[in-house]
């Protein structure tokens, strides 16, 4: 190799190195956690309406939220598939009489999305295989809470509204209105559930884009490395009767 082609080989090498760090980079200052305590408007008067016993309260240190994004691009090899995770599922599900009343009332704070575990990699299997390093995955975080995502600042929680389509015995078709970044939009959700004494666990597997949650996904090199718009998501809640 010449030296002029060296010194272009080099120069390719930086600029591939420089997108890829551009992709994760920080873009926000840290987000602080919001007070404790419910967003606004949501509806904990309804719940103190109803009877106790059909009443569940969800227990977040057993419950469970999960996100999986990808890359893509022409550049996706320089980027990283991501697990974005929550132990921070509060909130309430009535289970009235009449299946069709029935309703749930969830949220996230924002400030408790963890980004990129080990663990959750691991389990996530081998499209997740590689370990971002601690400072792309600072930079993914604050990219997501930022101003053109998750706009942590303004909006410190997801906010989600279930109402049944269908309920069968261990089953059930939802409406999912999931409120992000101040717009809400619905997706049918179809979850299975079991009631186990004063416990009530409810699992749900589904897929949203960003474009209908009004998102835009992050994009680097004008678009030559970006985040796809499908994003998987797994919920796990474990609820108990407030009686």
């Amino acid at each position: 190799m010449s030296r002029s082609q060296h010194r272009v080989h080099q120069t390719l090498v930086f600029l591939l190195i420089g997108v890829a760090v551009a992709a994760c980079g920080p873009r926000t200052p840290s987000i602080v956690a919001p007070a404790a305590g419910f967003p606004p408007s949501f509806p904990t008067a309804f719940y103190s309406t109803v009877p106790k016993a059909s009443v569940y309260r969800v227990v977040p240190e057993r419950s469970s939220l999960s996100l999986k994004v990808y890359r893509t691009g022409p550049l996706a090899a320089l980027g990283h598939n991501h697990v974005i995770e929550s132990h921070g599922v509060e909130g309430f599900i009535y289970t009235a009489d009449d299946s069709a009343q029935s309703r749930a009332d969830l949220f996230v704070a924002v400030a408790s999305l963890v980004v990129d575990d080990a663990a959750a990699r691991a389990a996530a299997g081998p499209d997740f295989a590689t370990q971002p390093s601690a400072a792309d995955i600072d930079g993914t975080r604050a990219n997501m809470l930022g101003t053109k995502l998750l706009d942590a600042a303004q909006y410190p929680y997801l906010v989600v509204q279930v109402a049944p389509i269908r309920v069968e015995p261990q089953s059930a078709q939802v409406d999912l209105s999931l409120q992000v970044h101040g717009r809400t939009s619905t997706v049918p959700v179809d979850a299975v559930w079991r009631r186990t004494g004063d416990a009530l666990t409810i699992q749900a597997n589904f897929s949203v884009t960003h474009a209908a949650l009004g998102l835009e996904p992050f994009s680097a090199a004008g678009g030559m490395l970006r985040v796809a718009d499908q994003i998987d998501i797994a919920v796990a809640l474990v609820a108990k009767s407030v009686r």
